[in-house]
């Protein structure tokens, strides 16, 4: 396995996002000046996809590509998960799909990863054919767009919701989210910290993915709530999970999702730098 570049979603220099273009400017820059190699669009910001969303993408591609640095994955914007196939909320959430599905073409990432429509329901009510149908009824037009426009979307891991009772997720384990992906046509995106949250051995999951793996949300947490903080503040076990990542045959960016709304400024850049450390640290184990 060849040495991974690193890239991060983009919020780690923090600032006001009442200018979009110049937040996404010093963003990039910021990311540059810390060693990030390239970056991940979050197309579910809502600036992101106004009335004058073609330009302003064109434009936040301009500039970063001015800075010779690159929007090289997109995160598609999503929906509360089980919320209807239908009615005014989700027409507008189509328009922003399509939309976002566009902008990714605009900004030659080379993957968008996408959530499928699954609730967290109880063991004795969970229907994984019901299931399985929601998810391809929600999913099949937006990869069939994508197909069209020459994108490669990539649907992604889901985690559990913490409940009192014992529950299922579709899409939690790797079994249903290769079923989805072969049945789209489409590889996949693992979200290590929501492998952690519903108990599967890293490893042992990302065996089962194999090849179809294209991107990755290098991300911790305790097992228990979705925190996206750094690796090694949480539980996840970091050997094995990279064990498993070199299982796939897997060289594309070491990407991270990390939570930053509560970060101070003046700690930005060191949790920029413990991020590019810690990422060298997780390909030495499998170097």
């Amino acid at each position: 396995m060849k040495k991974m570049r690193i890239s991060s979603t983009v919020n780690l220099h923090g600032g006001s996002r009442e200018n979009i273009l110049k937040y996404m400017s010093d963003e990039v820059a910021f990311q540059k000046r810390m060693g990030f190699d390239a970056l991940d669009l979050n197309l579910g910001m809502p600036d992101l996809l106004a009335e004058d969303w073609r330009e302003t993408v064109e434009k936040i591609a301009a500039d970063a590509e001015s800075q010779g640095m690159g929007f090289e994955v997109c995160h598609l914007p999503y929906i509360m998960a089980g919320a209807p196939l239908e009615g005014e909320a989700y027409e507008r959430f189509d328009l922003r799909m399509r939309r976002a599905i566009e902008a990714v073409k605009t900004v030659g990432a080379g993957y968008a990863v996408m959530h499928p429509n699954a609730p967290t329901v109880p063991l004795k009510a969970f229907n994984r054919a019901e299931q399985y149908e929601s998810v391809m009824r929600h999913l099949s037009p937006y990869a069939e767009q994508a197909a069209k426009l020459g994108v490669n979307v990539v649907v992604e891991n889901m985690r559990v919701i913490p409940t009192f009772v014992a529950s299922h997720r579709y899409c939690q384990t790797p079994e249903e989210l290769c079923d989805v992906a072969d049945a789209l046509g489409i590889g996949v995106c693992w979200d290590f910290g929501h492998a952690n949250i519903c108990g599967i051995r890293q490893s042992e999951g990302l065996a089962y993915v194999g090849r179809r793996l294209r991107v990755i949300h290098v991300n911790d947490n305790f097992g228990i709530g979705d925190d996206h903080v750094p690796p090694f503040i949480g539980n996840v076990d970091w050997k094995d999970a990279m064990y498993g990542l070199a299982l796939t045959g897997f060289d594309g960016l070491m990407n991270f999702e990390i939570a930053t709304t509560r970060i101070p400024e003046a700690s930005r850049e060191a949790l920029a730098k413990y991020i590019v450390d810690t990422s060298k640290v997780l390909m030495s184990y499998i170097e």
